[in-house]
């Protein structure tokens, strides 16, 4: 298995953001990463934003997930905003 890239993680959570895909299948995306007996993802940041969106369709009661879609377009923004020079050059 390949190791995804800052601009897939990032394509996956537009997806969520823009209501193309579901929570649950991008979490399961991430899931065959972060849950892989020896997992090959070596840049920190993918990995960072993979244990995130793993979890991202856990739930805090049967019908309220644990964190928002405010909270993942706040941390996407956040990421870009640190990361900008480096999101710029992988999404080009």
């Amino acid at each position: 298995m390949k190791e995804p890239t800052i601009a897939e993680c990032l394509k996956k959570a537009d997806l969520i953001l823009n209501g193309q895909a579901a929570r649950e299948e991008v979490s399961d995306w991430a899931c065959e990463y972060v849950a892989a007996d020896d997992p090959e993802v070596e840049d920190e940041n993918v990995w960072e934003m993979l244990v995130y969106l793993s979890g991202f369709d856990l739930k805090d009661s049967p019908d309220s997930y644990l964190h928002t879609i405010e909270e993942l377009k706040d941390w996407v923004q956040g990421y870009m905003k640190t990361h900008e020079e480096r999101v710029r050059s992988c999404r080009n």
